[in-house]
């Protein structure tokens, strides 16, 4: 599996659609998630993604729930994404999350988390 697939397959396993940010379709249907798609090789060093939780919904404990999954799954100290060539490490990036709120509908909440990957692949 290519390091685009394993990074797609991981982020479309927590029940939500998982686009990355350059390919939200137009008719994407609260709530989804967005991913930055940066790959990179060994000894590269460490890259940072960003992931975006995105609903419509007036709970905040709703997108925080979701937050406080995706944290658990990754772990202190990572989780492993096997590839082609090798694997992928990620961990929880600082800051871990953050609530932001969207100027257009007070109903959309955003949760903006960051990711560190390192690849251990040859390319």
């Amino acid at each position: 599996m290519t390091k685009a697939a394993a990074i797609h397959q991981f982020f479309s396993s927590f029940g939500l659609m998982a686009y990355t940010t350059t390919s939200v379709p137009e008719d994407a249907v609260f709530p989804y998630l967005t991913y930055e798609l940066i790959t990179s090789a060994w000894e590269e060093g460490d890259v940072g993604l960003t992931v975006n939780l995105w609903y419509h919904t007036e709970s905040e404990a709703v997108p925080n729930a979701k937050a406080q999954e995706m944290s658990e799954r990754i772990g202190r100290a990572g989780c492993v994404v096997g590839c082609d060539g090798g694997y992928i490490r990620l961990m929880r990036g600082s800051p871990w999350c953050q609530s932001l709120k969207d100027e257009a509908d007070d109903a959309i909440k955003r949760r903006y988390i960051n990711i560190t990957a390192q690849y251990f692949t040859e390319n």
